[in-house]
């Protein structure tokens, strides 16, 4: 069966080259769809699920929105080809690892309790190429381990763009009600439907029948939905209707799993995490280099970032749902909003205290003071919490201390520039670009990754704060260190010394990058250079 599969496949890529349909640029492109099938007889067919190619309109004269446009597409035209009451969302780089995954979705759809509410099921995203030393915490330990997992004690999880089932008519708009869907939109006039839907008739009829069997009957030839289909995947079909807005994956944010799984809450739709214990639902590919690692956090952090500071902030749209756990989940959804802007209070703490420390000016309370231990245990607490929700996870201290130094760095690179990004949109100096994660594989990258060593590799500016505030501290712990030394301030200055060396331990893969190492994934010398020459003015000037 795979090798008749392979066959179909290779033909169907034949016959589009001898056309010509290749020769199409990225952004400049008619819609395609290939409907693949083997030579086999009907009965044998439709036992066997479809495969259907979509390859959406693409104009420059008009905006794609990226992921979300592409799913909408892909939501349209499946409604014509099979119409499945669930759906499957996968990127392109993961797989199903377990076949079981759709009756363990169903056990939740299906379940009489939960299905006149539940929008989706979400299933944690795993990776089959993260390394035991994981140094780029490419696991989202603290995401599927315990931040999903206390809001699946809420309302559910929130929905996280690949791994998940979803019920077709949430996406659609329609109400969490013990009512039947199908009913809602037959009451609906066909003037209201092609207005919020857009004007093809057999999308429209797709609102109203159950499956493909009963759209086949009524139209009375399959072989018509595939070009009705190419109308929907056209570049102009959502002009003038609620795709994006209301309906489908949601404009607005690059996260369009976090807008529309957020919006979907906020209508009073539920979700569920699964999180089978024995294998593994679905496995894919995470960055194996610092800097596309950097960059897709950029990303996220951008989008997160985008719904906080909207019309949509969840701190006050999504309080409007009248129940404590809403109100809750809510404070969930805004923690994740409001994430990129750590990087700020990480930044005085990386500058501040280090150029104070340089001078020999206490910034704590001396070590003798009886203020001192409140400070000890603030951070200590801190500390052992993290470490606590790692030992709870099955992990190891190794895991705690890649995920600090690891949180430290995002922090003043991908998270800061999520924040100038945001800024930029704001007050209309720039647009927000949508950065692809690059996730191919090379020989020396996975080397490197496995064996625990940082690949800078390919770093741009994104990486300038973090080796600059790596130096500037390296300069004040060796300057304020002779400080404590000849004029006995080693009291005074205790707490200042403390942190110095922890940024210092924490930093020291970048340290290692900029003097140490010669190889390819080294500091590269034109961002090495900057943070020297930046670090040197910032500690003559003001240290």
């Amino acid at each position: 069966m795979y090798e008749d599969f392979k066959e179909s496949v290779k033909k169907a890529k034949d016959k589009a080259i001898a056309n010509g349909d290749f020769a199409k640029t990225a952004r400049d492109r008619p819609p395609r769809i290939e409907v693949i099938k083997d030579e086999q007889e009907e009965e044998q067919d439709d036992q066997i699920p479809s495969l259907v190619y979509v390859a959406r309109e693409k104009r420059k004269n008009y905006p794609h929105h990226f992921k979300a446009g592409a799913l909408n597409v892909l939501l349209r035209v499946s409604s014509t080809i099979s119409n499945s009451p669930y759906v499957l969302v996968l990127d392109c780089d993961m797989s199903a690892n377990d076949a079981l995954s759709l009756r363990q979705a169903m056990c939740f759809h299906l379940d009489p309790r939960l299905s006149p509410s539940l929008a989706f099921v979400q299933f944690p995203q795993k990776f089959h190429n993260i390394s035991r030393n994981d140094i780029y915490c490419a696991e989202l330990r603290s995401i599927f381990k315990i931040l999903w997992k206390g809001c699946d004690g809420l309302r559910g999880p929130i929905l996280s763009g690949t791994g998940f089932y979803i019920r077709r008519d949430a996406l659609y708009g329609a109400k969490p009600t013990h009512t039947s869907t199908k009913e809602e939109f037959k009451s609906m006039e066909i003037s209201e439907l092609k207005q919020r839907f857009g004007t093809s008739n057999e999308f429209t009829a797709s609102l109203r029948e159950k499956s493909k069997s009963e759209l086949s009957k009524r139209s009375g030839a399959s072989y018509t939905v595939p070009q009705e289909a190419m109308l929907l995947a056209s570049c102009a079909y959502e002009s003038d209707t609620q795709w994006g807005e209301q309906v489908g994956f949601l404009y607005g944010s690059l996260v369009e799993d976090y807008f529309t799984g957020f919006h979907l809450h906020c209508r009073g739709w539920t979700s569920a995490y699964c999180d089978p214990p024995l294998r593994l639902a679905f496995l894919g590919n995470a960055p194996t280099n610092f800097h596309d690692t950097l960059m897709q956090h950029k990303r996220w952090m951008t989008g997160l970032l985008e719904v906080g500071v909207s019309k949509y902030c969840p701190l006050i749209f999504g309080m409007r749902i009248s129940s404590w756990r809403s109100t809750l989940q809510s404070m969930c959804y805004a923690w994740l909003a409001f994430d990129a802007l750590y990087a700020f209070p990480l930044l005085v703490y990386g500058i501040v205290p280090q150029l104070c420390f340089s001078k020999g000016v206490a910034v704590f309370p001396a070590a003798s003071s009886s203020q001192f231990p409140i400070f000890a245990i603030v951070y200590a607490s801190a500390m052992l919490q993290h470490l606590a929700e790692v030992i709870v996870s099955r992990r190891t201290l190794a895991t705690w201390w890649n995920e600090q130094r690891f949180w430290m760095l995002i922090a003043v690179t991908s998270y800061l520039f999520a924040c100038v990004n945001v800024f930029a949109k704001l007050i209309g100096v720039r647009a927000i670009d949508f950065d692809v994660t690059n996730k191919a594989v090379d020989e020396s990258q996975i080397k490197m990754f496995d064996d625990g060593v940082f690949n800078f590799r390919g770093a741009s500016v994104i990486l300038l704060p973090a080796t600059t505030l790596s130096l500037l501290n390296a300069g004040a712990l060796a300057r304020g260190g002779w400080r404590m030394v000849t004029e006995s301030k080693f009291d005074e200055l205790f707490g200042q010394l403390f942190l110095t060396c922890f940024v210092f331990a924490i930093s020291y893969p970048v340290l290692e990058g900029i003097f140490v190492r010669r190889d390819a994934g080294r500091v590269p010398t034109r961002i090495a250079m900057w943070s020297i020459a930046l670090s040197a003015t910032l500690l003559y000037l003001l240290g």
